[in-house]
């Protein structure tokens, strides 16, 4: 059986419906449970799977964040889109196809550096604040793979929680020492919820219809669908497909012209990331009051950060911030900020 055959025939049942309220209430649900059993009470929103990957360095050795396969570019005062012209989300996302499309797809590792960061609450202190992990992963297409990390230290969530935050200590609620493992288990890369390997990622269809298609069928069964529509279902899919996985320039190029076709996304403008790199932000609708903030730079196709809101949760409880990410020969090693 070929690869796209496989692909074919994986989970082609339709997902099962939850209800709506549960499927809320598995969203907010991490927030009644204490986080760590310390004296101090630091509290971890839940997101549902299919964004971001998990809190910690251990939950992150089985999966791999995207992006275009070169590093972003630095920000440039005199190139990129006029405030006075602002780009639809649709020029957006086909400028960044056409680029996608040509990025370079050869090398020793696949190698992903991102800066991860999840909201918490101190219930002592009364103050919300995000808890941050510098992560590297590398993956070769056999299989085998290494990932990185150490801890960045928490920061405030907002200028508000600052105060509490500095007179709790400004405490670390995740903190990781620095290190480098070597992962014992095949990688796979997780698409639609679903686990897919190097091989089955790149036979991924490089037409938008047919990538439409195979995205569908690999959806798991027991997805947690309620409340949402087929096209929504299928946007969370692409924006990991875009933020997680090493896809061929064609496939990626294909996602992007895939949610480019799709209702419910829409461009808020020239944005600028932490660290000062300039992109467009795309407002991803993926279900009803739940919506992905995706920023990328087109004229690169680098996904340069993803973060999700959920309703009753003040703030962005999850972001990947990315760093790097494309094809090396550079051998693993303990990560460091560039």
């Amino acid at each position: 059986m070929d690869e796209l055959q496989m692909i074919a025939t994986m989970l082609d049942e339709p997902p099962t419906q939850e209800s709506e309220e549960a499927v809320r209430h598995r969203l907010l649900n991490g927030m009644r449970q204490p986080e760590r059993p310390a004296r101090r009470a630091w509290r971890r929103p839940a997101l549902w799977s299919g964004f971001g990957l998990a809190a910690t360095a251990a939950a992150v050795t089985g999966a791999v964040v995207l992006s275009s396969g070169t590093t972003p570019r630095a920000p440039d005062p005199a190139h990129g889109p006029s405030a006075a012209e602002p780009m639809s989300a649709k020029t957006v996302l086909l400028t960044a196809a056409e680029h996608a499309a040509t990025a370079p797809a050869s090398g020793k590792y696949w190698h992903v550096l991102r800066v991860q960061s999840d909201a918490y609450y101190s219930d002592r202190g009364k103050y919300w604040m995000l808890g941050r992990q510098l992560i590297a992963q590398w993956s070769r297409p056999d299989g085998r793979s290494w990932t990185g990390a150490r801890t960045l230290g928490a920061v405030p969530m907002t200028a508000k929680d600052g105060p509490a935050f500095r007179r709790d200590g400004s405490p670390d609620p995740n903190p990781v020492a620095p290190t480098l493992d070597k992962d014992t288990t095949t990688k796979t890369f997780s698409v639609c919820d679903g686990d897919m390997t190097f091989k089955q990622v790149q036979a991924l269809p490089a037409d938008p219809g047919k990538l439409k298609a195979a995205l569908k069928r690999a959806i798991p069964r027991d997805h947690p669908t309620a409340g949402r529509t087929a096209d929504e279902v299928l946007k969370n899919c692409v924006t990991d497909l875009l933020s997680f996985v090493p896809a061929p320039p064609r496939v990626r190029a294909a996602a992007y012209r895939m949610l480019a076709a799709m209702p419910g996304v829409t461009a808020t403008g020239e944005v600028t990331d932490e660290r000062g790199r300039r992109g467009v932000g795309l407002h991803v609708r993926v279900m009803r009051g739940v919506a992905d903030t995706v920023i990328i730079d087109p004229d690169s196709s680098f996904v340069l950060s993803t973060s999700r809101t959920v309703p009753g949760v003040r703030g962005k409880v999850e972001k990947e911030l990315y760093l790097k990410a494309g094809w090396t020969d550079t051998p693993p090693a303990v990560p460091t900020l560039p």
